[in-house]
């Protein structure tokens, strides 16, 4: 038990020291402006962080007072939504800073006093601080959404990850065959899994084939280069009337040259387009109207998650696609490695039982399915988490993870969910195709 506690203890700091390095780069300005009204401004993230954290490991674990009752009216996500968050009266760099400062060291000093009581199901396990690791851990993804879509701040880059693998030659295009049957989705774990990935409970599947790797620019670009963009019969009616209303063409970041390529910009920074890598920075619409140009269709997260956590003789799920291990650099693409997506390839090391690659890290991916609860759902801890969102049909579920998303977060059971319109995510595509 001391020892998961240490560990956990780590976790937090690290997530912390990761925060630190994040802002740290950045000048008061670029901390404070709202770039875009779909983001908050990052000054508003790292006063979040410490009222989630003051919430949950000093109030709900300790009893403490609250530090200041206004912080609560001004970090509650519900209350305010994102485009209303620049105009709030926050805390500044210096006073957010030293806020989660504060409330971190109560809290480091009330944990080393608590033991990980199995009665109590915040503490079992160790699930609260857990879930408040990856709280901040999911802010930090958010943060380099909204640093993602800035203009203005110049090329902006942690210090420099380990190098990628080196990818090999693959065909892009491979499929794998998963037989059908039942199977049992979700997950039964009460120590890190979030309240919408459990209960674990049986569903059917009819057999479908789904690509090997994630969609690469290569083939979306292919989807541009014939009219995607334009033609009507290949987007269902919301999809055509979203694209009635932006003027997009392609991908987000995607930049056109003279001499008909693409380069991209990320960051600040700008490249020629990698056609090995995944694609990236698309919406629900763009994926769906490019898996109708592609004859194919999006799976279900059912689909994704069999082609994931099972294989054809297995007994019980795996915990990720190679094995019930954690996530290294040789098995997926996280944590900001490698700063952006890795070519198709580069992670065989990484598949799961049935041959699929790079189902962790890179791009998350884009599914079929609404946001609903599984049978016999639970809420908790609390029901702003997933029960507020379930079966709202703008919505729809990304599994996987992305380049950017901590390990503590990265699970074949994780359920991300977004707007149908919205591609600011790290969000890409992988088909299946019916069973002829």
């Amino acid at each position: 038990m001391h020892d998961t506690k240490a560990a956990l203890l780590r976790e937090l700091e690290e997530r912390r020291a990761r925060s630190h390095e994040m802002i740290g780069v950045l000048d008061d300005d670029a901390l404070h402006r709202q770039f875009d009204p779909i983001m908050s401004p990052l000054v508003w993230d790292v006063g979040h962080i410490g009222n989630f954290e003051e919430i949950w490991l000093l109030r709900r674990l300790g009893g403490h007072a609250p530090h200041d009752v206004r912080y609560d009216e001004l970090y509650n996500p519900f209350d305010n939504p994102r485009w209303v968050r620049g105009d709030l009266p926050l805390l500044d760099r210096a006073a957010a800073s030293a806020y989660a400062a504060d409330v971190r060291a109560e809290a480091l000093d009330l944990l080393s006093r608590l033991d990980l009581d199995p009665a109590d199901p915040l503490l079992r396990d160790g699930y609260v601080i857990r879930m408040v690791a990856q709280h901040e851990a999911q802010h930090q993804e958010t943060m380099l959404q909204a640093l993602d879509l800035a203009p203005g701040i110049g090329a902006y880059a942690l210090a420099a990850r380990p190098l990628r693998p080196r990818a090999r030659t693959v065909d892009d295009t491979e499929r794998i065959t998963i037989g059908g049957g039942p199977f049992a989705l979700g997950t039964d774990d009460t120590a890190a899994a979030y309240d919408n990935e459990r209960p674990r409970h049986r569903v059917e599947l009819a057999g479908f084939r789904i690509d090997r790797f994630p969609v690469t620019n290569r083939r979306y670009g292919r989807f541009v280069a014939e009219g995607g963009y334009r033609r009507r019969e290949l987007w269902s009616d919301d999809g055509w009337a979203w694209r009635q209303q932006v003027d997009h063409e392609a991908p987000q970041g995607w930049i056109p040259e003279a001499d008909g390529s693409w380069s991209v910009r990320r960051f600040g920074w700008r490249r020629p387009l990698d056609p090995a890598e995944p694609v990236m920075h698309v919406s629900w619409f763009e994926a769906e109207a490019f898996a109708r140009f592609e004859g194919g269709r999006l799976p279900t997260e059912a689909e994704w998650e069999k082609a994931a956590t099972w294989g054809p003789d297995a007994k019980r799920p795996r915990r990720y696609p190679w094995g019930d291990a954690p996530p290294t650099p040789d098995r997926a693409n996280l944590d900001q490695r490698g700063w952006g997506p890795a070519p198709v390839g580069s992670y065989p090391a990484g598949a799961s039982a049935y041959g699929v690659e790079q189902l962790i890290g890179d791009v998350y991916e884009w599914t079929a399915s609404r946001f609903l609860p599984y049978p016999g759902y639970r809420t908790f801890p609390y029901p702003e988490y997933s029960e507020v969102f379930f079966d709202d049909p703008e919505f729809r579920v990304l599994r996987g993870a992305s380049w950017a998303t901590s390990p503590s977060v990265a699970r074949s059971t994780f359920r991300n969910w977004d707007y149908r319109k919205r591609r600011q995510i790290m969000s890409g595509i992988r088909l299946a195709w019916d069973l002829r």
